[in-house]
């Protein structure tokens, strides 16, 4: 059996079965989540760390609210990666937090319009 990337039922109860409040915060991500995804890749491509580090604390926070482990575990080897200064691997790390990041932004859509 698979793990769901967002167990809708855990997310709603832990919105207090609130539909409305949880379609308005998966709103606020969906569009805030591009710019994040866009800021480690600029830190990912100008060899950055102190940036890759930033900004995938930062969506790993995000994204942690809809406890999407693949995505936050994702974010966080960037971040580990960052701070410690890798940079051999970033490309690859970057790609799979893009994959995770597509998964998750797909099913919290399809939560959303469920939702209220």
């Amino acid at each position: 059996m698979t793990q769901l990337v967002v167990e809708k039922k855990a997310l709603l109860e832990s919105m207090e079965n609130d539909g409305e409040f949880l379609k308005t915060l998966i709103g606020i991500f969906l569009a805030d989540c591009p710019g994040k995804l866009a800021a480690i890749r600029a830190g990912v491509v100008a060899h950055d760390p102190g940036e890759v580090m930033k900004a995938s604390h930062s969506l790993k926070g995000s994204v942690g609210v809809f406890a999407a482990k693949r995505a936050v575990d994702a974010a966080q080897n960037l971040e580990d990666m960052g701070r410690e200064g890798k940079q051999e691997g970033l490309g690859e790390a970057f790609a799979l937090l893009e994959q995770e990041m597509a998964l998750v932004s797909l099913a919290l859509e399809g939560i959303a319009k469920e939702a209220v």
